[in-house]
């Protein structure tokens, strides 16, 4: 059993009831929520009913499952017994299920996945900005004539719009708008408003929707909601069967989630909500509201216990932390931001505690600012990678605001002998297999095609026999000059392949080569004996796949085989056809599967992630870079930068201006100005994102930031943030404290 600390075991005592649970970053909330849940079960106080954990990512579910069975096992209880955790969207299918005919859930109505959600969005956003090529450019900064213009319409038009009204989709579903209601709306904003814009497209894609009889993902949301709120009885059974509810990072919830679980729970049961409002920095890409967490908080009826206690840092980064949350409290020069971060200050463990805080020899918190921001990311690398070759046991985290940053310092990176990884990449890694396995189809499909197989023999098979150019000049040779099946079945058998193969391949690499002709052989004979789906099995053993990659190929094997038996006539070549088609499915489970692992740095291997991304993971250092007033902006008179650079300063940030517009429009305050509420709340945000950038170093901290950007076609002068500025000055506080000690 674990040792819990102080403001752990007052949650560990809870029985029943509401409860909230504010924390700190690195306080072991998740540890103790899934304590709490395997006692309340193994205790048996769940009575009839099943203890509901409810959380955001597929890797959490997995987390809390192996956690509550863990705690369920050491008390000799089966790991299964008496919960169930279930992400946001699984609840609402969940629910949808107890009465599907109440939306049309049958033969005529289809559930779209995200990946033809995004199919069908696309189309239609394409058609909107064909048919508004100038109005769709409204608000850049770049005239046709400047350098990067071509490539920031691109980025614009085939990306980023793409994401911004994806996101509005979303959003304004949870708040139940229909075409008809987004018509109404649209026609009393401004022509040009991003809110405007989302709203027309909205439109589009909820008539689509509805003409072919679909519905998404957040159309089953809505959807629960509103059939909890009309069905007493299906409320009543749902509260018997959830005796108990929890929801993890709750500062990530959002108003229609909230009535859902309190529905669900009822006036007089038991909800518990655990979660870090300082942490919140999810608003610019979800519909997560730090205020709905906060509000529950304050309710007379809701009993709150804080865990404030946290072992992950050291003592001079927690004083760090603190002193950003009291300095943006008492402070900050905007009153309305001075709620971003709450009074909730992190505590070190006593140091008798089993985990205890780490404990530096010297003052390890620095900062530097640069001239401009090349040198910085530059410096900044070098620093890094001479980090991980002098301390190859830490693990070491470089934090950045933008996706672009990341790709910049990669190729500063590349330049020292370091390993290092992008966060962003980690999937397009893992799903290598799948488009591997694709190559492979490809090849064993059409086996005389010369061109799939010279990709499997550099992708697959000899990989790295393709960095030496004498040997990639050799293989290239040889399967030009004679057919695959001269190589794969010589007439005179294995000798006469072995002779034409020494002709090209020099002796030192022929018996590496001899074996790939051999095991090639065996992929071509199979192909002609198996079935598809059985082929992928044979060659994952083959090819001796284990764990993730294993379940990825056994779970294509079997949507594969769903399709033969759709279409008995099919052969490898229709797999191989169809396998666009059947990709994006591949690519949601191995995501999942490689989710449920989670990401874990790697000590001396550098990772590179922007801030968001790097929300629940930590280092034992990490370097906070580009803390300038243009990324975390602190008046509203600050030039804001969002992550389009080429959007005009005002317009940066499309997302944020089209939910302030329409909190605007909703709450009918009107005397509210949405442009400053939507700088309000980016400013908010970015504070808290500082904060969480600091709390990810567990030991070491490098803070900095520059006076110039430079761009490719030209530059700007920008200044040090002002929260830097603050950090920075007690910084050198602390330092002369501790030297004069």
């Amino acid at each position: 059993m674990i040792e819990l600390r102080k403001g752990q075991d007052e949650v560990a005592e809870y029985k029943n009831g509401y409860m909230a649970v504010p924390a700190v970053p690195g306080a072991g909330k998740t540890t103790v929520l899934a304590y709490l849940a395997a006692d309340l079960i193994a205790n048996e106080t769940i009575g009839s009913g099943k203890l509901l954990v409810v959380t955001y990512m597929n890797s959490a579910v997995a987390n809390f499952r192996n956690r509550i069975g863990n705690y369920l096992e050491e008390r000799g209880f089966s790991r299964n017994r008496g919960y169930e955790v279930r992400t946001l969207h699984s609840l609402a299918l969940n629910i949808l299920k107890e009465k599907p005919e109440n939306i049309l859930i049958n033969d005529e109505f289809e559930i779209i996945d995200p990946s033809s959600k995004g199919r069908i969005i696309g189309e239609i956003i394409d058609g909107w900005l064909r048919a508004n090529p100038k109005r769709s450019l409204k608000h850049f900064s770049y005239h046709s004539s400047e350098r990067g213009y071509d490539r920031a319409e691109q980025r614009w038009k085939e990306k980023d719009f793409y994401k911004f009204i994806k996101s509005m989709i979303s959003y304004l579903k949870l708040y139940n708008f229909n075409r008809n209601k987004a018509i109404s709306l649209k026609n009393s904003l401004k022509k040009d408003s991003y809110l405007s814009w989302s709203l027309e497209i909205f439109g589009n894609y909820d008539r689509f929707l509805h003409q072919e009889g679909m519905l998404d993902f957040d159309d089953l949301i809505i959807q629960a909601l509103n059939l909890l709120k009309k069905d007493t009885k299906l409320q009543n059974r749902l509260s018997d069967k959830f005796t108990y509810i929890f929801e993890d990072e709750a500062q990530d919830s959002n108003h229609v989630l909230s009535e859902i679980l309190e529905i669900l729970a009822g006036e007089d049961g038991n909800l518990v909500r655990v979660g870090d409002s300082n942490q919140s920095i999810m608003g610019t890409f979800t519909s997560a509201d730090p205020e709905v967490f906060r509000s529950f908080i304050e309710r007379d009826k809701v009993t709150k216990k804080n865990i404030l206690y946290s072992s992950r840092s050291t003592l001079d980064i927690i004083n760090l932390a603190n002193h950003l949350v009291s300095w943006v409290q008492e402070e900050h020069p905007v009153d309305m931001c001075r709620k971003s971060l709450e009074e909730k200050y992190i505590q070190p463990v006593p140091s008798d505690d089993s985990a205890p805080n780490p404990v530096a020899e010297d003052y390890t918190i620095g900062y530097k600012t640069f001239s401009n921001s090349k040198k910085e990311i530059k410096n900044i690398a070098e620093q890094a990678a001479r980090h991980a070759i002098n301390n190859p046991d830490n693990t070491i985290g470089i934090l950045v605001p933008s996706n672009y940053t990341v790709d910049d310092l990669a190729g500063y990176l590349s330049e020292f002998d370091v390993e290092y990884e992008k966060v962003s990449n980690r999937y397009k890694e893992k799903l290598k297999i799948i488009k591997d396995y694709r190559s492979l189809i490809n090849f064993l499909a059409e086996p005389h095609n010369n061109s799939y197989f010279m990709v499997c023999l550099k992708e697959i098979f000899l990989p790295n026999y393709f960095g030496d150019k004498e040997i990639n000049d050799s293989i290239k040779r040889l399967f030009s000059d004679f057919n695959l099946e001269d190589i794969f079945y010589p007439i005179g058998g294995a000798h006469e392949n072995k002779n034409k193969i020494s002709n090209f391949i020099p002796t030192t690499y022929q018996a590496d080569f001899n074996k790939m002709i051999n095991e090639i052989s065996y992929y071509l004979d199979a192909s002609i004996t198996l079935p598809p789906d059985e082929l992928l099995l044979f060659l994952a053993e083959r090819m001796e796949l284990k764990e993730e990659k294993l379940a990825v190929i056994q779970n294509m094997a079997l949507n594969i085989k769903s399709e033969l038996n759709s279409h008995p006539d099919w052969k490898l070549k229709d797999i191989a056809d169809e396998f666009t088609r059947l990709q994006d499915s591949f690519e949601r489970f191995a995501k999942k599967i490689y989710e449920r692992k989670g990401f874990e740095p790697k000590k001396g291997v550098i990772t590179i992630t922007t801030v968001h991304k790097a929300k629940g993971m930590e280092w034992d250092t990490v370097f906070l870079s580009y803390l300038t007033d243009d990324y975390y902006p602190s008046t509203i008179e600050d030039k804001f930068r969002g992550e389009y650079y080429y959007l005009k300063d005002e317009y940066s940030n499309p997302k944020a201006m089209a939910k302030a517009e329409l909190e605007y429009y909703l709450n009918e305050e009107k005397s509210k100005n949405p442009k400053k509420i939507a700088r309000i709340e980016h400013i908010s945000e970015r504070l808290r994102l500082l904060y969480v950038g600091i709390t990810r170093a567990e030991k070491n901290l490098f803070l900095s930031a520059h006076k110039k950007i430079i761009y490719d076609n030209g530059s700007k002068k920008v200044g040090e943030a002002l929260p830097y500025k603050i950090l920075t000055k007690f910084i050198n506080r602390e330092k002369e404290k501790y030297e004069s000690e």
